[in-house]
Parts: C-alpha cells; sequence; structure tokens
C-alpha cells in the first residue's frame, strides 16, 4: 500500500506551519487539536524489521485544563531483514496530561499514554499495544505548537517493545466561548502561570464635582419721598436713599468621594484569560464600591510587557480586561452602561521590559473609576 501522497501531504503541513514562527510565546488555546508528524519508528530486533521513517497524524481536542484527547493514525513502510516490504498501519486513542511551564524557555511538557492496534503486513495483524511517553511543546503563537514527542510500545500479544520518536507542529481550531461566570477554580492553576502570571493592579482615578456657588445678593435701594402736592406750602422732603451693603456669599462644600479598594491581585495562566472563581472576592470589592456609588463608572484596562508578537499581546490583554468586566456585569450585576473594557497590548508599559520584574509589572489590568455624583 502506498502513502506518498499522504507523507507528502503531511511533510507540507510542518513545513508551512513551522514558517508561521513569528511568534507569541503562549501555550495552546482550549479547543481541537490536528497534529502532523514526521518520526522514526524504532523497531523491536524480534520483529526481523528494518527501522524506518514514519508518518502520523493527530485529531484530538484540547480541555480548558491540563488535560488532552488524541486518536493517531500511524503508517511506516519498512522492509524485512531477508527482504521484502512490510507495511506497519498503527491505530491508538491517546490521553495527554500537560505538566507545568518551563518559565524561562516557555516549553510545556506532557505526560501521554494511550492504547491501539498496530498490523504489520508481514505477519501480526490488529495486535493490542499499550504506549506511554511524553514530549515538549513550544507554543509558536495562541493556535500553533511545535511537539516533540516519544513513546515507548509494547505488543501485548507477540511481546515486542518498539519505540516511536516524532516532530509535528499541532495547530488548534474552534477555541469555544468563553463564559466567566461559570468558570472554576479547576482551570488551570497558578503553577501553569509560574512565568506569565499578570499581577493586576488598579489604580482608581477621579472625576470630582465642582463645588457650588450661591449667587451674591445685589444692593437694594429703597426711594422714600414725602411729598404734599396738595399743599404748596409744604416743604418738600429730601429723598433718603437707603442701601444695604453688599454681601457676597460663596458656599464651597466640595464632594467628597468614598476611596474604592486600592488593589486587586488577579492571575492569568499562561494564554489564559479566565478569571478563576477564587479571585472573586477581589472583584467584588469593587462591585460593592460601584453598587454604593450608583454615580460611578470603571474603565478595565488591559496591559501587557513585550514578549511575543505585538498582535498577540493586543488579543490577549483585550480578553483579560473583558473578562473582569463581564465577571463584574454578569456575577455582580453592575449595569453594562457603566463598565468599560479595552486592551492596550505592550503599548503603556510602565517600565522598561529589560528584567523579569519589569516585565511582570507591565502585565496587568487597571481598573480607572470614575464619579460624578452631586
Amino acid at each position: 500500500m502506498s502513502f506518498n501522497i499522504a507523507k507528502r501531504t503531511l511533510l507540507s503541513s510542518i513545513i508551512a506551519a513551522s514558517s508561521l514562527s513569528t511568534l507569541a510565546l503562549a501555550q495552546q488555546q482550549e479547543g481541537f487539536t490536528v497534529t502532523p508528524s514526521i518520526g522514526y519508528y524504532n523497531m523491536d530486533n524480534d520483529r526481523n524489521t528494518k527501522d524506518d521513517t514514519a508518518y502520523s497524524l493527530g485529531l484530538g481536542y484540547q480541555f480548558n485544563n491540563p488535560w488532552a484527547v488524541e486518536f493517531v493514525y500511524l503508517n511506516a513502510d519498512s522492509t524485512q531483514s531477508g527482504g521484502g516490504d512490510v507495511d506497519v498501519d498503527q491505530y491508538r486513542v491517546d490521553g495527554l496530561y500537560h505538566l507545568p511551564n518551563v518559565g524561562p524557555l516557555n516549553l510545556t511538557p506532557y505526560l501521554a499514554a494511550g492504547v491501539g492496534t498496530a498490523d504489520f503486513s508481514n505477519g501480526a495483524s490488529d495486535n493490542m499495544q499499550i504506549n506511554a511517553g511524553g514530549g515538549l511543546k513550544y507554543a509558536v503563537n495562541d493556535t500553533v505548537s511545535l511537539r516533540a514527542d516519544f513513546r515507548l510500545v509494547d505488543d501485548v500479544e507477540d511481546h515486542h517493545l518498539d519505540n516511536i520518536t516524532s516532530l509535528g507542529v499541532q495547530m488548534t481550531f474552534g477555541s469555544p466561548a468563553r463564559s466567566t461566570s461559570s468558570s472554576s477554580a479547576s482551570d488551570y492553576t497558578e503553577d501553569n502561570a509560574a512565568e506569565d502570571n499578570a499581577v493586576e493592579a488598579t489604580q482608581p482615578t477621579y472625576t470630582q464635582a465642582e463645588p457650588e456657588q450661591e449667587p451674591v445678593s445685589e444692593p437694594q435701594q429703597t426711594a422714600q419721598a414725602d411729598s404734599t402736592a396738595a399743599d404748596p406750602i409744604a416743604e418738600p422732603v429730601d429723598e433718603i436713599a437707603q442701601q444695604s451693603p453688599a454681601e457676597d456669599i460663596i458656599s464651597e462644600q466640595p464632594k467628597v468621594v468614598v476611596q474604592p479598594p486600592a488593589n486587586i491581585n488577579i492571575q492569568f495562566g499562561v494564554n489564559k484569560a479566565d478569571v478563576e472563581q477564587k479571585f472573586y472576592p477581589e472583584i467584588q470589592k469593587f462591585a460593592t464600591f460601584l453598587q454604593d456609588n450608583p454615580g460611578s463608572t470603571v474603565v478595565i484596562e488591559g496591559h501587557t510587557d513585550d514578549s511575543g508578537a505585538a498582535s498577540y499581546n493586543q488579543t490577549i490583554s483585550e480578553k483579560r480586561a473583558k473578562a473582569i468586566a463581564e465577571v463584574l456585569i454578569q456575577t455582580f450585576e453592575i449595569s453594562e452602561d457603566r463598565v468599560n473594557a479595552i486592551g492596550y497590548g505592550e503599548e503603556r508599559p510602565l517600565f522598561d521590559n529589560d528584567t523579569a520584574e519589569h516585565r511582570q509589572a507591565n502585565r496587568r489590568v487597571v481598573a480607572v473609576i470614575s464619579t460624578s455624583e452631586a
């Protein structure tokens, strides 16, 4: 059986996807995954079959937690030690568990295990196999990762132990709509955000009403004339002008604005924009202030450091700002017209992105609260 066309297609996919490495460093989004790979199938010596190149295609789903599931088809065209072609078709279902990121290198290690069958054209047919191993993923951007994988494969029926090493490109599609109100603390943990924890510092600002002024009372003149027009003898009474002094009364009563909570700290996992429920009490402080001050509004601003592509940083800053805004609206029932969200990406750093500490400070979400109550 010839798989030349399929092999060329898989190789073309790998080369094309690898050329996308214009590179925001981030872990894969939740969604359906497609992983074409090329590798090396190392046969057990007892098979009398030469080691050969293997091509595989994986179709799976990455959950919004460390787990993923994947169906893999693998083909290897080999030869027997004494001559003759051997065609290998392997089908398996694997489970993957992702470990915390290796921060400075932005690599995500994972463990894997699965079960399947293999058909060797020189004899073994539909033999049950179990596999175990692991690998590393390097995130090129939010939908593409380079992936290195190693598996030990145990042929349960013929008692052969093979191994497969492969390199592929994982592409993620169809990330489901996020629901912040149903976020769970079981989502990606703080450990997975070791390198890219976004510590969100709120910096409230205020618009204070100008003091009202009472009008200045105008001078009043009262003219009194007592003249007897009917009596020509009577002396005229001089007009007496009576004027009250001007009184300038200015009442200055500046508007007293209640201060909102000073700070809020929210951590996001690498490439994550879901707000875990354990951070809701922090957001509730702002919700309480907005409820107690019905004339106030809030703008949630998202910011990042300059790691990775500017377009990706812009997108993730918008997602994180909107995530916090939606918690205020959906969970704490703040009116939608009082809450706005905007992402600035890497455009407005607090510090130069020259140290790890400065980068962490630049990865933030700021809540700007204004009030115009009379």
